[in-house]
């Protein structure tokens, strides 16, 4: 009777060798269709925020909701939120507020968010899980009995605000928006921070490029097209950019692109250098 031999060394190496090559073979194209998959889930709940902002509009007489009560109808101190110095910036992360939990909380705006999936990219909730680099949330992440990151897509700040810093920006009513298709009425962003870009992760319910001051100063610098306008160049750096984690380079979680809703109805994904072009409400 012939022994029956197993596998030897050179063998076994050679097995492990092949599974090796396909597994780094097939782990880049699994990694890109579970990017592409989590970038189409995050489209369609941006989908229930551009239908929502045309409701809204449709019924008052074409008034935006102001940013500050898009999401919560008062600044006001909520239970949960004792201890925390910017409270208002930590509601993101503070599932002591979530509003799908305590919809007492809101403001006019959420009772048309009836068709949005989710408040939160599933690619942003995965990047968030361990925090975010955002200034305000260094300082009272910690304090929050109830992390629990809960949105991420915030309005854009020029669409109606109360903001003192931004009044000779600031457009209140749909129809004087000059280009409805190229410009968002949501966007999402990042918990992560580039400095050479930007010098906020989410940190309240609007995206904010910066404040009138800071808007001539750089078009003193590139001109009056919004386009020019690009965060890193120029010396010019933006408050808050659209968010870069979908189809980013490996390594740097900011540089690809973000969702963002626009005023037509459509949903895009743009890159964070065309935050200010695709925020500003005034003319390209």
């Amino acid at each position: 009777m012939v022994k029956k031999q197993g596998f030897t060394l050179i063998e076994l190496l050679v097995v492990i060798s092949v599974i090796a090559l396909l597994l780094g073979l097939l782990l880049p194209a699994l990694n890109k269709a579970r990017d592409l998959a989590r970038c189409a889930a995050c489209q369609g709940n941006l989908k229930g925020y551009a239908l929502a902002t045309q409701m809204y509009c449709d019924d008052n007489d074409d008034m935006f909701c102001p940013r500050e009560i898009c999401y919560f109808a008062s600044p006001d101190p909520l239970p949960g939120e004792e201890g925390l110095t910017n409270r208002i910036g930590m509601r993101w992360c503070n599932g002591n507020v979530c509003l799908r939990d305590h919809p007492e909380y809101a403001g006019p705006f959420f009772g048309y968010l009836k068709d949005a999936r989710a408040f939160i990219c599933p690619a942003f909730a995965i990047l968030a899980a361990h925090g975010s680099e955002d200034p305000w949330y260094q300082e009272d992440g910690p304090k929050i009995t109830h992390y629990r990151p809960w949105y991420n897509y915030t309005m854009n700040g020029y669409l109606s605000s109360a903001w003192s810093a931004i009044q000779q920006t600031v457009v209140r009513k749909r129809s004087l928006v000059k280009h409805p298709a190229q410009t968002y009425a949501y966007a999402e962003e990042s918990p992560r921070v580039d400095t050479r870009y930007h010098s906020a992760g989410l940190n309240n319910p609007s995206l904010d490029p910066g404040s009138d001051a800071m808007i001539e100063s750089w078009f003193a610098t590139v001109g009056r097209n919004a386009w020019n306008v690009v965060p890193g160049q120029a010396n010019i750096k933006f408050y808050d950019i659209i968010a870069g984690f979908h189809h980013a380079p490996s390594g740097d979680k900011v540089a690809g692109k973000g969702n963002c809703a626009f005023l037509d109805g459509h949903v895009a994904a743009h890159s964070r250098l065309e935050t200010f072009g695709l925020a500003w409400p005034h003319g390209k």
